[in-house]
């Protein structure tokens, strides 16, 4: 496949939208060096998984004949991504442990015809777990039913996944972008079953408080609040970054307890990282400019924020409370990770916690 074709066949898909059919058509192609008919292949791109020359690379998709510098995609939902195509997968061209994947839809349309996108990963091949998964988060993906098709993604090398879906003592697997949120069909659905979305969440035990990834854990209380407040009850695109972090971090809730990382054994490895702390970062027009699309929107008609929990039992029950916001502005301090790249007017060193009922 010529390199021109994969432009062409990226730029289709990319050409996706995912708000409500009554608002304003998000494309979210900005940033592009090239442009095409975005009714013209509607196909998951297969440049990424399909190389130009499958001699050139490595046992672990590392290519021997150099790096291909792709531009960053315009989804408003994306971090900062540094690309570069080597052999078979794209990877971060400033950090090579780092591997980038993203997902289509199948079988799902958007409102503009094409095939709507599900979510972009970027995958730690260190810490065997994904950093951060980006999606929109719309009704337009939900119905019911879940389908536990659980396996590698077939878009990151599979010796720096899980090969099995067998948990460590006292740990489930966690979904990022969670089942409920892509249900519309089975085929969407088995794209979040990939392990590239899924990262260790400590499971239920009484005797140590509760849960964190169970009915009523710390981090399903989190997730159904967003559901709840922000998607099934909304017809804005709610842009969502969902990530994981590795250093100590402090418990807000009780005492800034802290929490550190250790290494896990279960799904067929000895050595997956448990995350320290799960999180959310939000971005949506505010509501008296409802079905404004972000890229029309002035600083002042955005809300962004951050809402970050302790990967801890004990947050078993939590309401969600302001006490665990920040702005994205003090995560990105943290992380390393520039939110919202596509979006440069969004205020991210602030946040007003009753924008979001708080």
């Amino acid at each position: 496949m010529t390199l021109k074709r994969y432009f062409l066949l990226l730029m289709a898909a990319l050409a996706v939208f995912a708000c409500t059919p009554g608002a304003s058509l998000d494309t979210d192609d900005e940033g592009w060096q090239e442009q095409t008919d975005p009714n013209e292949g509607t196909e998951e791109p297969d440049g990424p998984s399909h190389p130009d020359d499958p001699q050139e690379q490595d046992d672990h998709g590392h290519g021997q004949g150099g790096q291909q510098t792709l531009p960053q995609p315009g989804w408003f939902e994306l971090p900062k991504m540094d690309i570069a195509k080597e052999g078979k997968y794209m990877i971060n061209s400033s950090d090579n442990s780092q591997y980038y994947a993203w997902h289509i839809c199948p079988d799902v349309k958007g409102p503009g015809g094409n095939n709507a996108r599900n979510y972009t990963v970027c995958f730690s091949a260190d810490y065997h777990c994904p950093l951060w998964i980006a999606a929109p988060l719309h009704p337009m993906y939900q119905a019911s039913g879940r389908h536990e098709a659980y396996g590698p993604d077939p878009d990151i090398p599979d010796d720096c996944q899980w090969s099995s879906s067998s948990n460590a003592s006292g740990y489930n697997k966690g979904h990022m972008l969670g089942s409920g949120d892509r249900n519309i069909t089975e085929k969407t659905n088995n794209q979040v079953f990939y392990y590239s979305n899924i990262a260790p969440q400590l499971n239920y035990n009484k005797e140590e408080g509760g849960g964190f990834n169970t009915g009523g854990g710390g981090w399903n209380t989190l997730e159904d609040w967003i559901d709840k407040n922000w998607v099934k009850s909304q017809t804005d695109t709610l842009y969502a970054v969902i990530g994981c972090y590795f250093k100590p971090f402090g418990d807000v809730y009780h005492s800034g307890t802290m929490v550190n990382t250790e290494l896990l054994s279960g799904w067929g490895r000895s050595d997956v990282a448990k995350p320290t702390m799960f999180y959310y970062v939000l971005l949506r027009p505010k509501k008296a400019y409802s079905g404004k699309s972000v890229k029309d929107c002035k600083a002042s008609e955005l809300q962004c924020a951050v809402f970050a929990r302790a990967h801890v039992r004990n947050l078993h029950g939590q309401k969600v409370t302001s006490t665990e916001m920040m702005s994205v502005s003090d995560l990105e301090a943290l992380t390393g990770v520039t939110y919202f790249a596509n979006v440069p007017q969004a205020p991210k060193d602030t946040f007003t916690a009753s924008d979001w009922g708080l």
